[in-house]
């Protein structure tokens, strides 16, 4: 039997049985598994995200997965298994996945840029490009200002029951060159959850890193 009519009979299979059923379950992990094994799902802009596409990919291949499992009902038979999930994969979660895991960062852009353009928006004076080399660059203030935390903000901000997760030990590990995939390592936190607590702290902190850098 090929790989393409191994994975089409576990799709079936699993479509005969009720949701939730224990009989559906094995099917779909079979299922899961086979393609994860593969070698042939698609791996969507290689050579772009440098710095990220790992982190990415593993977070569109969960997605990928959770909804195989989710809404295998969708499944036509008239099409190889494979076919659909790289459909999927490349025309959905990849591209959901780059926005949660860097959504500021435009494709392409290695780590340092991506660095800078997440915290230009404390910045509207001129252009890093001209500023005195003698005086701190933005990244380096904002850094000094998120480690010196005065009042504590940074650090008693944390992800819900994750005290150790917070903004100040995110952003600092982040910053410092550690990627999300490290980061979730540490923290027992998925990187999905990771990069958006982070960008909505960004946000939110954003007036007070700014009146901090600006003193």
């Amino acid at each position: 039997m090929t790989l393409d009519e191994q994975l089409k009979q576990l799709a079936i299979e699993a479509q005969r049985h009720p949701p939730k059923s224990p009989q559906r379950q094995r099917a779909l992990a079979r299922l899961v598994s086979a393609i994860g094994q593969s070698k042939r799902l698609v791996r969507p802009y290689q050579g772009q995200f440098y710095g990220f596409y790992e982190d990415i990919y593993a977070e569109a291949k969960q997605r990928l997965f959770l909804y195989l499992c989710e809404e295998i009902d969708r499944y036509n038979p008239e099409l190889a298994v494979l076919q659909w999930a790289n459909f999927l994969m490349r025309k959905r979660f990849f591209t959901e996945a780059s926005r949660e895991v860097m959504p500021t960062a435009p494709k392409g852009m290695d780590r340092s840029q991506v660095k800078r353009i997440t915290l230009d928006a404390l910045d509207k004076q001129e252009p890093m490009e001209v500023r005195s080399h003698t005086a701190p660059s933005l990244s380096e203030a904002v850094i000094q200002s998120i480690q010196d935390d005065r009042d504590g903000l940074f650090k008693r901000t944390h992800i819900q029951q994750k005290p150790a997760a917070n903004f100040q030990y995110i952003a600092l590990r982040f910053l410092a060159g550690y990627s999300w995939k490290e980061i979730s390592t540490e923290l027992d936190v998925k990187v999905v959850t990771l990069s958006s607590f982070y960008q909505r702290c960004l946000t939110k902190f954003a007036p007070i890193l700014k009146e901090h850098v600006s003193t």
